[in-house]
Parts: structure tokens; C-alpha cells; sequence
């Protein structure tokens, strides 16, 4: 049986870097100076340096004004132009099939989230035997999981809301532990059905562009 991530533990952590040690301003100050002071030569007689002020400025970034108050998703470019887009565009995802896995990508926090199979079909307004074999399907495909009842688990690689420490963590979980590589019956292999042979030539699938289509002639 393949790895299990681990699961989220109560409340979101903030993460464990601190821009500044224990202690606040004051000692990042006197921790840079006293530094900064052993280095500095004076430019005459070789007087030691007695004291040296240092000025610790905060820049901070504005969040990304997004739409609703859930925030956003690390989602993959690649995987939206190159696997997502290609797949609806020529039929080989279904729209029930890629609506549950944009649901699912929207909802999840740090690549869980806990929604049956009724509630992802009450909020779709579809039927639930629909979202059944869609979430069957997008399984085969590697791009989510079902780990219990309820509980899903979407491929880190493909999107994820949380920062890349969180991340990494969860796929060193997943990976194994003599090969230090990710199963491949769980991520991040794309499975993806071949498109057909008129969408490979307008893509340039012939004369390798873009990389759209890879030596097997799957979108990956």
C-alpha cells in the first residue's frame, strides 16, 4: 500500500522560519552589530570600533485582491495549459469530470479536504452517481485521492493552498524511502488519455513544440 500523506492537524500553522530570532528587533540589532563590529576596520590608528547603530526596515507585500474570501491556490501552469485545457477542449475530460476537479482544487486546504460525494454534487447541481465515476475517473488519472470516507485528497503538484514548506513536507511523506522517489500509482503521474491525432498535429506534436505532447503522444 502506497504512502499516506499526513493528514492537517487542528489549526493552519503560520509556518517555523522567523525573519527575526527570539527576542525581537532588539536582538536582531545587537546580534547584526556585534557581527558587523568585528569585521569593520577602523581607517586609522586601529582603534577598535566602539559602537555601531543599524536601522532594520520591514518590507511587506500586498496579498492578491482575489475573488471571495476562501484565497487562492498554487495551481500549475502547466498542467492548466497543457493537460487541463487540451482535455476539455477536445472531450477526453468531461465537464462533470473537470468541474469536480476544479471544485476540489478551490476547496482544499493544504491538498485535503473533507466532502462526500453528495455535497460535491449538491453544490455542482448534478447527480451523485455522476460525481461518483468522475472522482473514479480523476483517481485513474492521478490527480486526486480518496483516503476515507469523506476525506480527499488532491495531487500537491497539480495545485495547493499553503506555502512550499508545507508542501514539501507532505511529499516527502509520499516519497519512498530507498528511492527517494513519489509512487507513481499516486502522484504525480498524469495518466492523461491520448488526444487525437488532429490535436497533436495542431499542436506541433511532430516537430516537439511546446511540449505539449510527450514521446507517447499523451498530454502531460
Amino acid at each position: 500500500m502506497p504512502p499516506q500523506p499526513k493528514r492537517p492537524s487542528a489549526g493552519r500553522g503560520k509556518g517555523r522560519i522567523a525573519a527575526v530570532p527570539p527576542g525581537g528587533d532588539s536582538a536582531f540589532r545587537e546580534t547584526l552589530s556585534s557581527r558587523l563590529g568585528k569585521d569593520i576596520k577602523p581607517p586609522t590608528r586601529k582603534r577598535p570600533v566602539q559602537q555601531m547603530d543599524v536601522s532594520v526596515r520591514y518590507t511587506y507585500r500586498a496579498p492578491h485582491d482575489m475573488y471571495g474570501r476562501s484565497g487562492y491556490s498554487v495551481v500549475s501552469n502547466d498542467f492548466l495549459a497543457d493537460v487541463l485545457a487540451v482535455l476539455i477542449a477536445q472531450h477526453g475530460m468531461s465537464p462533470i469530470q473537470s468541474a469536480v476537479l476544479l471544485w476540489c482544487i478551490g476547496r482544499q486546504r493544504e491538498g485535503w479536504l473533507r466532502a462526500t460525494h453528495k455535497k460535491i454534487a449538491d453544490k455542482l447541481g448534478v447527480e451523485r452517481s455522476n460525481v461518483t465515476r468522475a472522482i473514479g475517473r480523476l483517481e485513474h488519472w492521478h490527480m486526486i485521492q480518496r483516503v476515507d470516507n469523506g476525506l480527499i485528497f488532491v495531487n500537491p503538484m497539480l495545485g495547493f493552498e499553503g506555502n512550499g514548506d508545507v508542501q514539501r513536507e507532505i511529499l516527502d511523506a509520499l516519497r519512498d524511502p530507498k528511492t527517494g522517489k513519489l509512487p507513481e500509482d499516486v502522484f504525480p503521474a498524469l495518466n492523461a488519455p491520448q488526444p487525437p491525432r488532429s490535436v497533436q498535429l495542431e499542436l506541433g506534436a511532430e516537430d516537439g513544440e511546446d511540449g505539449v505532447v510527450d514521446e507517447e503522444g499523451q498530454a502531460c
